[in-house]
């Protein structure tokens, strides 16, 4: 029965490893699969789903905050799958060891409820951890999404102060920049080029999309402003707001991680108490 139940994890194990080797790795896109991603409508609330069928088809269609957290990371529907499965495989390899192993060594037996239980509860908690991971990036990535917008808008004042359009400017300035932030604003931008219309309303859009509000009040704010001066002093404006926000957030975390510090200190000090007067309790109390 060990010997099973060790098969049977060490073949969960496994399988989590293959996925992660996968994940590293990736799939290599078909020319039909290119040819029809070319050829797809960029509609501005599209989503992007590439990978095998059986995986979009055990995923379902993702909608509301999720969606937003996977456009943002710049993850399809197979990624997502993957990456539950890959989380499920190994928690539940790690559970059914410990349910299989530890009352052995314990000098127990092993019971086979208890190990069939552990297996569901590992992978039932790996399949939500990959939730709370995807939660936990996508938060990392909205605020390099922020940081790169704060930058951006730097660009475009100092492009039109040289002398360029509010429009080419933007577009200009979008060209500048590297990394997923640059890229999905170059994407709004082409958009809006290629329909002939203003490039804010698709960057409200792109906020929208990624759930970045400081898009969505650009996007609005560009609307109000109009053209001229006006945009200049609209674009400084919001691109000194970012900043103060970031900065307020950034400083309340470095708070929240001081406060978070503390409590282990105390218990080391705690310990530490205890183990300077256990001697003389004991020696109060003993015969």
């Amino acid at each position: 029965m060990i010997v099973l139940l060790v098969a049977a994890a060490a073949a969960c194990a496994g399988g989590g490893i293959v996925l992660i080797t996968w994940g590293l790795v990736g799939t290599a896109t078909s020319l039909d699969g290119a040819v029809a991603e070319l050829h797809r409508p960029r509609h501005p609330a599209a989503y992007r789903t590439a990978g095998p069928a059986w995986l979009e088809r055990l995923a379902g269609r993702p909608t509301g905050r999720r969606l937003s957290d996977l456009t943002v990371c710049e993850r399809d529907t197979a990624r997502w799958v993957q990456d539950r499965l890959k989380w499920a495989s190994l928690i539940a390899a790690l559970a059914m060891l410990a349910a299989a192993v530890v009352p052995v060594a314990a000098g127990y037996g092993t019971a086979l409820p208890v190990v069939v239980a552990a297996l569901v509860a590992g992978g039932l908690a790996g399949w939500l951890y990959a939730g709370i991971d995807l939660r936990s990036d996508a938060e990392r990535a909205r605020r390099d999404v922020r940081h790169a917008v704060a930058s951006y808008l730097e660009l475009v004042t100092i492009l039109m102060a040289g002398g360029s359009g509010p429009e080419s400017a933007m577009y200009l300035a979008a060209e500048v920049g590297r990394g997923p932030a640059f890229r999905h604003l170059r994407s709004a931008l082409a958009a809006a080029q290629v329909r002939q219309e203003p490039p804010w309303a698709f960057l409200g859009q792109l906020g929208t999309r990624l759930a970045v509000p400081e898009l969505v009040e650009l996007g609005a704010s560009m609307t109000l402003a109009g053209g001229g001066a006006q945009v200049k002093d609209t674009l400084s404006a919001k691109a000194a707001s970012i900043r103060v926000a970031d900065l307020a957030r950034v400083e309340s975390e470095a708070q929240a991680r001081s406060e978070t510090m503390a409590f282990p200190v105390v218990m080391m000090f705690t310990g530490f108490l205890l183990l300077l007067g256990y001697p003389a309790l004991a020696g109060l109390t003993g015969p």
